[in-house]
């Protein structure tokens, strides 16, 4: 979807995924055992001998995987299931333009929730994910759920039939107008940002482009306002300077909330993943921008995105949504006001097979609430 500018903000949607052919690969199945039942949904992922993710896939119904590996070499596969122990394989060695067929059989360790403690809730802050801390822990959930949505997006066994909306707000965030923006494929993480490189070095809302400026108004060069997606959240900078803490139990849902450990002089966010304390499935990511101009209430813009998880194993961001102000310019040398706010966001809608025909089974659930609290 192409980038849609408003008064005094750009909000992209939509990343386009590529991929490309490798001589080498890496076939099989994924069975849990004692019964060997074929796993769905797992993350199943190869390793370099560095320690390296290469490439990653989500199992399918019947628990098959193909993993395309970047050159010969020795490699592990790990599996990763949502409220289960990280698996990982012996190593072994693959052959340059090899397909190495594989059965995992995995002994699957149900991960157990310890006591949130007063010491738990404390701001963690240049956290490693996977650490032996209750927060490295849930942060791994996370970055294994959210891989396991762009795993879905990628294998294009499901199709999204999605629409958008565009609204606007006047200053108190009543709403002033809306309209659609149309319908089409959800084909990947629907909120798009920069690459994080350029996340880090430029914060995410852009201003410095030729003739922008926060208070443009009624043109179309305003500020550019990204969005929060896993590259950049489990990026090495992002964890490194930024500080996180579980927030605590409320209504079955785990908050584990993130902020910068120093303000700079870039815009930044905070915000928060939340997880289902039974099933330790993530169901949203939130996040407001930090070190905006002072005419800009805090924590009014920003974003979120909603995710559930099918029976089937597939992770779908099913609602989203992006909001930024627009200034009124005071003159006289005054600071500006918020004169209003304009929200872009959208909502999958149905659930689709390979043949581009409606699931009525998988969109009713998706629609009704996903797995959450299954385990």
């Amino acid at each position: 979807m192409a980038a849609a500018r408003f008064a005094a903000a750009t909000m992209v949607l939509l990343a386009v995924c590529l991929s490309g052919a490798q001589a080498q690969s890496v076939q099989g199945r994924v069975v849990q055992l004692p019964q060997e039942i074929p796993l769905a949904g797992a993350l199943v992922v190869l390793v370099d001998s560095a320690g390296h993710d290469v490439s990653r896939a989500a199992s399918s119904a019947s628990g098959g995987f193909t993993l395309a590996a970047p050159a010969p070499g020795r490699y592990t596969v790990t599996v990763r299931q949502i409220g289960w122990k990280t698996w990982q394989s012996p190593a072994f060695e693959l052959a340059s333009a090899q397909s190495n067929p594989l059965v995992l059989r995995v002994d699957a360790e149900p991960y157990t929730l310890p006591t949130i403690t007063v010491e738990a809730r404390r701001p963690r802050c240049g956290i490693q994910v996977g650490s032996e801390e209750l927060v490295g822990r849930l942060l791994e959930v996370a970055q294994t759920a959210l891989a396991l949505a762009q795993a879905t997006a990628d294998a294009r066994t499901l199709g999204f039939s999605s629409e958008w909306y565009y609204a606007h707000y006047n200053a108190k965030l009543e709403m002033a107008d809306s309209n659609g923006m149309g319908a089409g494929r959800l084909a990947a993480w629907p909120i798009q940002t920069a690459a994080p490189d350029s996340i880090h070095r430029w914060g995410f809302v852009r201003t410095d482009g030729p003739g922008q400026a926060w208070t443009d108004v009624g043109s179309d060069r305003g500020p550019v306002y990204y969005g929060l997606d896993a590259r950049v959240l489990f990026s090495d900078w992002f964890l490194a300077g930024h500080c996180f803490r579980l927030e605590g139990e409320r209504e079955g849902k785990l908050q584990v909330a993130f902020e910068p450990e120093h303000h700079g002089k870039v815009v930044d966010v905070q915000g928060s993943l939340e997880l289902d304390r039974e099933s330790l499935e993530l169901q949203r990511i939130s996040f407001a921008y930090v070190n905006l101009p002072r005419w800009v209430p805090r924590e009014r813009a920003g974003g979120d995105v909603r995710l559930r998880r099918l029976h089937t194993g597939a992770w779908v961001p099913y609602a989203w949504r992006m909001r930024a102000p627009v200034p009124r310019l005071m003159g006289g040398g005054s600071p500006p006001k918020v004169d209003s706010w304009v929200e872009t966001g959208g909502r999958v809608r149905s659930v689709r097979g390979p043949g581009g025909e409606v699931d009525s089974v998988l969109t009713t659930e998706l629609n009704e609430g996903g797995t959450a609290g299954t385990r």
